[in-house]
């Protein structure tokens, strides 16, 4: 339903949390607008949906101001298509007067809208991307990027996988940068871990059907299925390699899986090991928040905290709080400047969240896990490992631009 509506108003839709829920002495204010470039439709709709909700709970921490400002949160829908995602941004920008974007969950469609920011000279924030090349070969003094990339989960991973999982391992990848990204980090850590590849399939987003690929990784030899699917495709994979019993053949592990992904099929599919940018279970702060989330958003495709709501609520908490820190939201310049360095410590997590001033990258807490089928209620897994991301956050040695030499965005440049 929520999806038709944003198609019949051409996927721009002014949420009720400015104006309409302004009071006291910002009644009147010029309202700060920040456009939200995120998936309404389309093979990550409930990932999208589930960040929004993250923004607007962070939204409701802030008494919905900042400054003495009302906030205006505009929402269009990229549906996960670079180009339309990139066009949707120039909008924001250029019809509606936006200064700041965020949202998103493909690296393709953040690499576009980061193109569009640099351009335009407006700040955007990466809510649930984690390819590499957003603060990495493609970083920009304009773009920020909230979860970890991929060489953080697959490195606090890799060993635990390899110690306790299996040596022999087969890929399974999406195919578009995200994907490549998890199986690359993957393949890196072979030879560190002790780990032997078996091979390796790429899979185009919005396949449904997997039992051609299953039937090769069951007759591959391998002793571990090394995944980096999400989404809905995640969903169906799931479903069909309980049906294929891939489980009896060899362990299966996600480089990143969301738990939206595996709330949506049945207990008894739930077998697989896997990181995560955080688990709703980790700290009372998070259980506490999970209440909150689920009085308010009865409905919701996950009942509990999952990763892309925190991760929206944690990329709206670090946007207010260097608009606060720079003292206007006026200047982008400002205001970027005042986000670098910036460290959030009440992020409910064990570990600060630190943004880094020359990548533009926020370090935080990553979590290795194991889906429990036989769990009854939310608490659908078991927390292996918690580990900081800083620890495993590729170096400025490693991190190089396209001129192959170490990325640096900062003001300080």
């Amino acid at each position: 339903m929520r999806s038709e509506l944003f198609k019949k108003i051409g996927f721009v839709l002014v949420l009720a949390t400015g104006l309409a829920l302004a009071s006291g002495p910002v009644m009147g204010a010029e309202p700060i607008k920040i456009g939200i470039v995120s998936p309404v439709s389309g093979n990550f709709a409930d990932h999208g949906m589930l960040e929004r909700i993250g923004m607007e709970m962070a939204l409701e921490d802030y008494n919905n101001e900042i400054l003495g400002r009302p906030i205006t949160l505009i929402v269009a829908d990229d549906e996960t298509n670079p180009d339309v995602a990139a066009r949707r941004a120039r909008r924001l920008i250029e019809v509606d007067g936006v200064k700041f974007l965020m949202g998103g969950v493909s690296t393709s469609t953040g690499l576009s809208v980061g193109a569009v920011a640099e351009e335009k000279k407006v700040l955007f924030i990466c809510t649930n991307q984690n390819g590499d090349q957003i603060t990495g070969e493609s970083a920009r003094h304009h773009v920020f990027r909230v979860p970890p990339d991929m060489a953080m989960l697959v490195r606090s991973g890799a060993k635990e996988a390899a110690d306790t999982l299996g040596k022999k391992w087969f890929f399974l990848t999406h195919d578009y940068s995200w994907g490549h990204s998890g199986t690359m980090w993957a393949r890196k850590t072979l030879n560190k871990v002790g780990a032997a590849e078996m091979g390796e399939i790429k899979v185009p987003l919005n396949t449904r059907d997997f039992s051609s690929q299953l039937l090769q990784v069951r007759n591959s030899g391998a002793d571990l299925l090394v995944i980096t699917v999400a989404g809905f495709d995640n969903v169906s994979l799931m479903k069909q390699m309980a049906e294929m019993k891939i489980y009896d053949k060899m362990k299966v592990w996600y480089t990143l899986m969301d738990l939206v992904d595996l709330w949506a099929i049945d207990p008894a599919e739930r077998q697989a090991y896997f990181c995560a940018e955080m688990y709703y279970m980790e700290t009372p702060e998070t259980q506490k928040f999970t209440e909150r989330f689920a009085k308010k958003f009865p409905r919701a495709a996950v009942p509990v905290l999952d990763t892309g709501t925190y991760n929206g609520w944690l990329s709206m908490k670090i946007l207010l709080e260097a608009i606060k820190k720079a003292g206007t939201a006026d200047s982008v310049e400002k205001v970027i400047c005042a986000m670098e360095g910036l460290e959030v410590k009440d992020n409910m997590r064990k570990f600060p969240s630190k943004v880094r001033a020359w990548d533009h990258q926020v370090t935080t807490e990553v979590v290795f896990l194991k889906a429990n089928p036989l769990a009854k209620g939310t608490n659908i897994a078991d927390i292996k490992k918690e580990v900081s991301g800083e620890e495993f956050a590729r170096t400025k040695e490693e991190n190089l631009d396209k001129d192959n030499k170490p990325v640096n965005v900062s003001c300080q440049k």
